[in-house]
């Protein structure tokens, strides 16, 4: 998740971005089929393959910083939980700050 010079790696800011952006439309829009976004969803939007995906998901989960329901037929939903929402937050605040 974090490379020889600290910093996040690439697709996983490119997760959380995306889920931080899909927690941002649930809360304007309201949420639709169900609290976070499809796994087929956000594999498309990251551009990652399902298995680099659910990798990166499971190294996010044991981190709470992303929450993950999977269904029996193997699809799924990942959202920010609280603890990522402020993580990314911070991140994000860092960023525009050194831009």
């Amino acid at each position: 998740m974090m490379n020889r010079d600290d910093q996040i790696d690439d697709a996983v800011l490119a997760i959380l971005s995306a889920l931080h952006a899909e927690a941002g439309d649930e809360r304007a829009h309201g949420i639709g089929a169900g609290p976070g976004m499809s796994l087929a969803k956000l594999s498309k939007r990251v551009a990652q393959r399902m298995s680099t995906l659910r990798r990166h998901l499971s190294a996010l989960e044991n981190a709470e910083i992303v929450s993950v329901a999977l269904n029996e037929d193997g699809t799924g939903r990942a959202a920010l939980t609280p603890f990522g929402m402020a993580i990314f937050d911070a991140l994000d605040e860092s960023q525009a700050a050194t831009a």
